[in-house]
């Protein structure tokens, strides 16, 4: 069975770059690109051809905004988003296609919690909640199966999904604090002695 959904959203995450040129992308449209995102993401492959396109558009646009956004905060480490590697990219990873589905599935779920709850946070939950759903409906329609998902997978069902989230959080804090030292504490005028 063919897996055109897949490869097109990465191809789409990868050919994103040109993108960021571009004019910026408003709360809106990231809004509606997540709706149209959830909504095509695990069309059945009858379907597929008409949803790769959307997907891909949409997930084009979420990455915008989540890479350019102040409103939003997204970890990419290797503690939250463990199926790819962001650094090396997904081209040489086993179901490299569906990986860059779940990576905009993830952003997805970041990026609407963050704007729904209208502050920061690095937290990958909602973002693994979101790529879980995605993750299920492809394992179920094509068998697919990532190791390192099926980790997460293992978490969500005896429910110590939050608490590594949590624990995520943390890694990846002291793993930048490691590389760019503790942050630097900006003084405001209420900060002044």
């Amino acid at each position: 069975m063919p897996r055109y959904l897949p490869r097109a959203c990465a191809l789409a995450l990868a050919l994103a770059a040109p993108l960021l040129s571009a004019e910026s992308v408003s709360r809106e449209q990231v809004l509606a690109a997540i709706r149209t995102f959830d909504a095509n993401a695990s069309c059945a492959p009858a379907a597929a051809a008409a949803a790769t396109d959307a997907v891909a558009r949409a997930s084009n646009t979420i990455l915008k905004f989540s890479l350019e956004s102040d409103a939003v905060v997204v970890d990419l480490g290797p503690d939250s988003v463990p199926w790819c590697d962001v650094k090396k990219g997904l081209a040489n990873l086993p179901n490299s296609g569906d990986r860059g589905l779940l990576l905009a599935a993830y952003l997805s779920g970041s990026v609407r919690t963050q704007l729904e709850a209208g502050k920061q946070d690095p937290n990958p939950l909602a973002g693994w909640t979101a790529m879980l759903r995605v993750y299920r409906n492809l394992k179920m329609r094509e068998g697919v199966r990532i190791p390192e998902v099926e980790g997460l997978l293992a978490h969500e069902a005896d429910g110590t999904l939050p608490a590594f989230a949590a624990e995520a959080v943390r890694r990846s804090t002291e793993n930048l604090q490691r590389t760019y030292g503790p942050p630097k504490q900006v003084l405001t005028a209420s900060a002044r002695p």
